[in-house]
């Protein structure tokens, strides 16, 4: 029962004390519990002040406004039941005022996951701060550590790798979210061990503090996290396993030849993250014009024709490159999930386990779609240009082994459990096999087709059935296998609730387009293509290898030439030490533990002692070395309904006597420039009018050791084909002619070249005229008819009648007219079975487009529906 106890005091007032037995010690409490963080014990404050009666108004009204401000701190840390009674307290207006109406708001926007990810940065960030006002990286990055190479794993760094997966990638992805957390004392002393085993490792490999991480820095890359974003903290974070973390402590050159395995996962993830991190920036390129800053001297330089072939296969070489760029921004958000996932393991661990990591993992899965929006983007624009394109100028061969590399590339980064990374997921293998058995090109591998007897799948089981026009329907068992993808697709993409169309569907997609663009561009490719490919891979690869041995065995081979007169002893020494000095150093610095900036100096010497011996043994070769230097379209239709007779009297001849003025004849006759034309006639003479290479003027332009250079690299080398004369006198002319051109380069350009023809050819007149004689201009597309024609030979042809550029008796009424060349053909030739020619005119016009787009989707369903249909 309460009473009222006097107080002696200084103060003549009297002071009482209330005593209301143990509820009133159990609600200091729990406003002390409060007042420290408690979400339980603020959610039970706020409930009794919404609830508590009053007598006045306002003071129901500051109570309301009070709880709902403990409601707001305990809804930050995640309290589902204040999140439900302040959402309920919005709704009717309870305690909401102009002051804390959008701290309420934004509270109740907030997910549950970035309230508990933010309590857990908090308690991250007062667990490592000791009191100060921030942390620093190198704590951070140190507990990281500890979650991910846990100080009790006392492996080698061979044994750091299962299946090919980092230990960092297996640690994270093991269903271990729910297993007891380690204490403060066994996790601080972890720490402490983790340390030290990381400074035995590698002595400075963090000799800095690193940079200062505030509270603020922390919860905004809790927020980013859930948000489903790699945090831009995880810049200044240096998470590297403990074998990568050894490559530093070798020189460059060596790392091949100590650690193979590490160092071609240091060049892989150095190419992931280059080429991924790295877009293209297309978009700015075209919307600045300087696609049309660049097309308008090519025009000047090549001509509409070629400008009209250029632009498609400059687009599918940009589409390719594209898709490349694309598959390695997909791989490095890949490592960058793995990133993720050990920011999941941290808050997890501070945030008493009821944090939801997988929400975040998928809302990062979900964020990231924009590289494969951009694949697949580029995937149809390749596939709808593919058949449009002149194949001879695109490297089928080498575009098969990319396609294929990145197959086996993207199937081994998506080929892997999420929940166990130690086990592959074997759904994908699965389609990925059935894939291969639906589409592999067996009528192409004469190995399967000769000694896979027992894959008979290629066999036509069924009939096949001609539906349409061009589209043929083929049963086999081939299309059982094809009918197995959709379902496999759907069971992909139901996994996790459909998570899967995400995580896992999407990827695979990426891999099952690389292996389809694998198999197209066989189609085309060559085995010396496929060849060489594969050696500028392997060489690619091998790089450094090579470079390294290559450093180490020059110098050593120009020791022995130097003294191939020395002793055997002597040289069998010098070649020893020459060849283990690198080795030497590079122990020694190890061994003492010498800054790494040594490293650099070795991996420098090495190259300079390497260019060094390799100029020492070329320089006799480089002094004593002299320099011995159609698009198929519908036939050609040309209405004429002028005939060689009509012209004949209305401009020509008969004109001429009837008229006293030649130029009035000319006048009228100059209406009729453009009309068509067909007719024949006799060759009397063949000339070429003139001859451009634009090529062979830019090329004058460089020096002459550059320019004989480019002249091997886009021409060919001068041919003796100077045995087919018979006669002695021209075989040593043409000899000699040979021999002026070597002097001035080994290489020509003239296949570059773009002639000009003249054809004169006499028509046929009536009893009492002369002969008439017209001039036949042509292009280079009539280059070949031509060099084979004959004076004498009798021809057809169509074309413009003209008066462009000409003047005097060549314009339309005098006494030799001219025409454009439109289609050409023999009556009667020397040259037996000499085809007809028409002039490649490269236009824009509906029917055109309209057909390019009908072949380009051709294209897509043959890519998709082959070879249950085929689209021919």
């Amino acid at each position: 029962m309460a009473g009222v106890v006097p107080l002696s005091g200084k103060s003549g007032r009297k002071q009482w004390t209330l005593h209301d037995g143990p509820k009133g010690s159990l609600k200091r409490l729990r406003s002390q519990l409060a007042e420290d963080g408690c979400p339980d014990s603020q959610v039970v404050l706020a409930k009794r002040l919404l609830e508590e009666c009053c007598e006045l108004d306002i003071d129901k009204d500051e109570n309301a406004k009070l709880g709902v401000y403990w409601l707001t701190k305990a809804s930050e840390q995640g309290n589902i039941e204040a999140t439900d009674i302040l959402r309920k307290c919005l709704t009717t207006g309870q305690g909401i005022t102009e002051h804390n109406y959008y701290d309420v708001k934004s509270c109740l926007d907030m997910s549950q996951d970035e309230k508990l990810a933010r309590r857990a940065a908090r308690e991250i960030f007062t667990s490592l701060s000791n009191g100060e006002e921030f942390i620093t990286s190198e704590q951070l990055q140190r507990c990281m550590r500890d979650l991910v190479f846990p100080s009790t794993t006392n492996k080698s760094s061979s044994h750091q790798y299962a299946n090919g997966k980092s230990h960092m990638q297996n640690f994270l992805t093991k269903n271990n979210y729910d297993e007891d957390l380690p204490s403060d004392d066994e996790s601080n002393h972890q720490l402490y061990k983790n340390k030290e085993r990381m400074h035995d490792i590698i002595p400075d490999w963090t000799s800095q503090q690193g940079e200062k991480i505030t509270e603020a820095a922390i919860v905004s890359a809790a927020v980013s996290y859930a948000q489903g974003s790699l945090p831009i903290i995880s810049r200044v974070l240096c998470l590297v396993e403990p074998a990568q973390m050894e490559l530093d402590t070798v020189p460059l050159l060596q790392r091949p030849f100590v650690h193979p395995l590490a160092s071609l996962k240091r060049l892989h993830i150095w190419l992931v993250e280059n080429l991924g991190r790295r877009g293209l920036p297309l978009h700015k390129f075209f919307m600045s014009y300087l696609h049309i800053i660049v097309l308008i001297p090519l025009y000047a330089f090549l001509g509409a024709d070629s400008i009209i072939l250029l632009v498609p296969l400059t687009l599918y070489y940009l589409s390719y490159i594209v898709m490349i760029m694309a598959t390695f921004q997909v791989l490095q958000r890949k490592r960058e999930l793995t990133d993720l996932r050990v920011w999941s393991r941290l808050f997890l661990s501070y945030s008493t386990g009821s944090l939801n990591p997988e929400e975040a993992e998928y809302q990062y899965c979900r964020n990231n779609v924009k590289p494969y929006a951009h694949f697949f983007v580029a995937l149809l624009i390749n596939l709808v240009l593919f058949p449009l394109i002149a194949h001879q100028w695109t490297p089928q061969s080498e575009f098969t082994v990319i396609a294929f590399m990145l197959t086996l590339i993207t199937l081994f980064n998506f080929g892997w459990r999420e929940t166990n990374a130690r086990y592959p997921d074997f759904l994908p293998l699965f389609s990925f096999s059935v894939n291969v058995l639906a589409k592999y090109p067996y009528e192409m591998d004469l190995v399967v087709a000769q000694t896979w007897r027992f894959l008979d799948i290629k066999v036509p089981t069924f009939a096949s059935y001609v539906v349409g026009n061009g589209i043929e329907f083929c049963l086999n068992f081939r299309v059982i296998f094809y009918l197995l993808i959709p379902a496999i697709f759907i069971n992909m993409a139901a996994r996790d609730n459909w998570r899967g169309t995400y995580r896992t569907l999407i990827p695979h997609c990426v891999t099952l387009s690389w292996w389809q663009m694998a198999v197209l561009s066989s189609q085309s490719a060559t085995w010396y293509g496929l060849i060489r490919g594969a050696l500028a891979l392997v060489g690619m690869v091998l790089f450094l290898p090579i470079v390294g041995l290559a450093s180490i065995l020059l110098p050593v081979v120009a020791m022995a030439k130097y003294m191939s007169d020395s002793d055997m002893i002597m040289r069998v020494l010098l070649t020893g030490v020459m060849g283990g000095l690198p080795f030497a150093g590079s122990w020694y610095l190890r061994k003492t533990r010498a800054p790494r900036r040594f490293n650099s100096f070795i991996t420098c010497m090495q190259l300079a002692l390497g260019f060094a011996a390799g100029t020492f043994l070329i320089w006799p070769m480089i002094t004593s070395y002299k320099d011995t230097s159609g698009i198929e379209t519908s036939p050609f239709e040309l209405s004429s309904e002028l005939s060689w007779e009509q012209y004949q009297n209305y401009c020509h001849q008969p004109a001429w006597e009837e008229s006293d003025s030649k130029a009035q004849i000319q006048a009228e006759c100059a209406q009729l420039e453009g009309i068509p034309v067909m007719w024949e006639g006799y060759v009397t003479n063949i000339r070429i009018k003139s001859i451009k290479n634009n090529l062979s003027l830019l090329l004058d332009q460089f020096p002459n050791f550059l320019a004989n250079s480019l002249r091997c690299t886009f021409g060919e080398p001068h041919k003796n084909n100077c045995d087919r004369y018979t006669n002695d006198l021209r075989k040593l002319n043409c000899k000699t002619y040979l021999s002026v051109r070597m002097k001035r380069s080994r290489c020509h350009v003239t296949a570059w070249n773009w002639y000009e023809f003249e054809i004169t050819v006499k028509m046929k007149n009536g009893i009492w005229s002369s002969n008439a004689q017209i001039t036949l201009l042509g292009d280079q597309s009539f280059a070949n008819f031509s060099l084979n024609i004959y004076p004498g030979d009798k021809i057809w042809f169509s074309g413009i009648l003209s008066n462009n550029g000409l003047e005097s008796e060549s314009l339309l009424g005098g006494l030799n007219p001219h025409v454009m060349l439109e289609e050409v053909g023999c009556r009667v030739c020397h040259t037996i079975n000499l085809k007809s020619y028409k002039r490649n005119k490269q236009k824009i016009s509906l029917n055109g487009v309209v057909k390019s787009i009908y072949l380009g989707i051709k294209s897509i369903l043959n890519f998709i529906l082959n070879p249950i249909l085929i689209f021919k």
